[in-house]
């Protein structure tokens, strides 16, 4: 059947990033599938934060069934077929609440102001956890189920639960668990002497368009061995590139060293 095969049908677990790349008008099947997707005419966000976000988890951003926008997008394509839907793992509402839910409460943040002002409040909550200490919960009050955070909060260590309090009201717990806990398997952090030792490094310039630094800095990366090291000069705190790094489990440091002038060093994962 045309359309049938796999490289030719959006599938649920497709980054957002990745269907627009490939179907760049499919851009109006989101903006008129839920007014949640509206930030996706800004070029900018356009480019990075649909790198984190799978299909399926931008459905329930916008208050979606995930087989209904994957049907809707398919259908704009000409597409008949329905690719399985693996879905029940990822999302948290609706589970039975963890023991750990007792734990204090470490740092709360409400992203719900931000989000509704169309802002990104990514590096506001990346900020939250790091301050939340093993034994500790993450409470975060949010107008959907944050779903794209669980794994990048799982790799530092951080197992979640979400209860639905209203239509535009969920509230996520991050616990962080004890040294030794099974999700605690990220990387170790980078210490001052990693500093004086690394294999490549990028300069990024100011007049730099995005998503060109992002790219230039993937780009570097990639030709590392997982353990080697990258240091980025940077303009500015890259907060998208940043979220890519806690995705893909390389480890991180950053320095800001005043007015236009950051540095990160970066061991590659692997």
């Amino acid at each position: 059947m045309a359309g049938a095969d796999r490289e030719e049908v959006v599938r649920p677990e497709m980054k957002v990033a990745e269907v627009l790349r490939r179907w760049p008008h499919l851009l109006e099947v989101f903006l008129e599938a839920s007014p949640a997707f509206q930030k996706l005419k800004n070029p900018l966000l356009r480019r990075t934060m649909p790198n984190l976000v799978t299909v399926a988890q931008a459905a329930r951003i916008g208050g979606l069934a995930p087989e209904a926008l994957v049907e809707r997008l398919n259908r704009a394509l000409g597409v008949e077929a329905k690719p399985p839907m693996h879905l029940a793992e990822e999302s948290r509402v609706g589970t039975p609440p963890p023991p750990w839910l007792s734990a204090p409460v470490g740092f709360r943040l409400d992203v719900r102001p931000v989000l509704e002002a169309g802002g990104e409040p990514f590096a506001q909550i990346m900020a939250a956890a790091r301050e939340v200490a093993p034994g500790e919960r993450l409470v975060l009050e949010g107008l959907f189920e944050p779903v794209p955070l669980y794994r990048v909060l799982a790799k530092q260590g951080f197992v979640a639960w979400c209860e639905k309090l209203g239509e535009r009201h969920y509230r996520a717990h991050f616990y962080r668990q004890e040294a030794g806990g099974e999700e605690a398997r990220g990387k170790a952090a980078l210490t001052e002497a990693d500093w004086r030792d690394f294999q490549a490094e990028v300069f990024i310039e100011e007049n730099l368009e995005p998503p060109l630094p992002m790219v230039r800095v993937l780009e570097a990366l990639a030709a590392l061995k997982p353990g080697e090291k990258l240091l980025v000069h940077h303009v500015r705190r890259p907060i998208h590139l940043l979220a890519r790094l806690e995705e893909e489990g390389h480890a991180y440091a950053l320095k800001d060293l005043g007015p236009g002038r950051v540095e990160i060093l970066i061991r590659k994962g692997g």
